[in-house]
């Protein structure tokens, strides 16, 4: 029997990747293609929505063109995107302005000023807290890169903008109809927007708390689930992206609750780690449960009528060692020519495995755009700890690792503090890719870390096999994880275990003595 497939798009913050797989998860090949973000002043992070659409477009064409597969066994196409991007669109369905991606903090003070006014506990004004838990099932943070900030902060700064908007979207929300024409979100990503009413899963706009973001229901797409068929391909995008008209689009997620699903972790209570551009650790769960302060809990899963999604989300992961490559140790054609390695990544895993553990007293915070969980701060910075004349860039890259590996155990205790201790986690995301950094993992959070195979691509296996259950070609969401493999484990070294418990402490000090500081530095 000819196979048939799905193409997977996985829309991160740097890059489009269309990712061909078949129905039951084997991923054939793909195509990438990178997109710019824009700093154009502190807080700020942008992107132009048709960056994302000419990505989508031209790595669909490419894949297909790669592989030479035949159109017509192309089933459906689906999508893994950042979460927490705003695009105000008109009513002609163009993009107004640049996308507030989900780095964006501009509106921290709007926040504080509009919404999380006196009196407060923690931050947040306990009356509408109150409020949003009930409602929503959580709230916005005080970093200000929640949906309700940005569209404050556009009702304040760019009241034209605001008037001429027709509808609120995200990137896959943006890209989907550009597809089918349907303006239509996935239940995950309009739960993180905090104004839709869960409760009893009714998953529909709040009308109160779309007039506290001061824009009405009718403002906001369609919320439908993330197997859900959206539309088909219209002509006009069957030219552009070289598929055939009528082609089935499937909902998707977000790239949280992608991952979840490619993790193969979904039985109630397994959890996971992340790392892409961002990380983080989550779990499936059957109740949901939250903890304000620091900013992890339960949000729509990819399968909402039994499950919730319970993250702890990091803001920086992956992106750190993009820094390191990009910002400290740039001669790379020099690197891996002195290392005799094709690819930059290699030379780093090689520069960290040449200092011993706890890279003799380098630590390395990894908060270099704010941080979610478990800090809930948009003030806070990364940087260097402990930093001596003895140090190389061998310690800086193995601090840089242990940063990270630091930053998600504080997450995954906040999130084993809600629910249960775990022994053994799934990891996934393009770090997952490291051996060394895998074993960082396993012996700075002591746990047994499980790697999937192909684990930069779980994202995009997982909303493929999502899809592939909608086609019909998979029976139940359960037989999703009979399809992900684990091609490696990793087993916490005791000899490290005093040393990693240490460095934590003082890893978790750093912020508690600088809290303040960062405050006066960058609020």
């Amino acid at each position: 029997m000819t196979d048939k497939y799905i193409i997977a798009h996985d829309m991160g913050t740097s890059a489009d990747k269309a990712v061909l797989i078949t129905v039951h998860g084997k991923i054939i090949d793909s195509s990438k293609r990178d997109y710019p973000l824009y700093h154009p002043h502190p807080g700020f992070a942008e992107q132009d929505p048709l960056d994302w659409w000419n990505a989508v477009c031209d790595t669909t064409r490419s894949v297909l063109k790669k592989t030479g597969v035949k159109l017509e066994d192309i089933v459906g196409i689906t999508f893994s995107s950042q979460m927490q991007g705003l695009v105000p669109i008109s009513k002609e369905g163009k993009p107004l302005m640049r996308a507030m991606t989900w780095l964006d903090s501009r509106a921290a003070k709007i926040m504080r000023r509009k919404i999380w006014t006196p009196p407060r506990i923690e931050g947040y004004n306990i009356f509408r807290l109150l409020k949003f838990l009930c409602i929503t099932g959580g709230a916005p943070g005080h970093a200000g890169k929640d949906i309700i900030g940005k569209i404050l902060w556009l009702q304040e700064n760019k009241s034209e903008i605001f008037l001429k908007t027709y509808k609120y979207l995200g990137a896959k929300d943006f890209v989907t109809y550009n597809l089918t024409g349907n303006m239509v979100k996935s239940t995950d990503l309009a739960v993180v927007w905090w104004l839709l009413d869960t409760r009893r899963n009714r998953n529909q706009w709040h009308p109160k708390l779309c007039k506290l973001a001061g824009i009405g229901v009718d403002q906001l797409p369609e919320v439908r689930e993330s197997g859900a068929i959206i539309g088909n391909i219209t002509k006009e995008a069957a030219k552009e992206t070289g598929l055939f008209p009528g082609t089935p689009v499937i909902n998707g997620a977000g790239d949280i609750t992608a991952a979840a699903l490619g993790s193969g972790a979904l039985e109630d209570g397994k959890l996971h780690i992340r790392i892409g551009t961002s990380g983080g650790v989550a779990g499936h769960f059957t109740k949901r449960k939250i903890n304000i302060i620091t900013y992890c809990g339960c949000i729509g899963s990819a399968y909402p009528q039994k499950y919730y999604l319970g993250i702890a989300t990091q803001e920086t992961a992956g992106i750190c060692l993009e820094w390191l490559k990009n910002k400290v140790l740039y001669h790379e054609e020099q690197l891996k020519k002195e290392r005799h390695f094709n690819k930059i990544y290699q030379v780093l895993d090689q520069l960290a495995e040449e200092v011993k553990p706890g890279a003799e007293g380098l630590i390395f915070t990894p908060w270099m755009f704010g941080e979610r969980c478990p800090l809930n701060d948009s003030s806070v910075r990364g940087g260097l700890f402990n930093l001596g004349l003895n140090h190389s860039r061998e310690h800086l890259t193995r601090a840089v690792l242990e940063g990270i590996a630091f930053n998600t155990r504080w997450a995954m205790e906040s999130l084993e503090k809600l629910y249960s201790k775990v022994t053994e986690l799934n990891i996934v995301g393009g770090g997952a890719k490291s051996d060394i950094w895998c074993q960082i993992m396993a012996d700075v959070i002591n746990r047994t870390i499980h790697r999937v195979d192909d684990p930069q691509q779980a994202s995009a296996r997982g909303v493929a096999l999502l899809a592939s259950m909608t086609l019909g070609y998979i029976n139940d969401y359960h037989e999703i994880s009979k399809y992900i493999k684990i091609n490696r484990s990793f087993y916490p070294n005791r000899d490290t275990r005093k040393l990693y418990d240490k460095l934590f402490q003082e890893f978790k000090n750093i912020y508690k003595q600088n809290r303040k500081w960062y405050t006066r530095m960058n609020s």
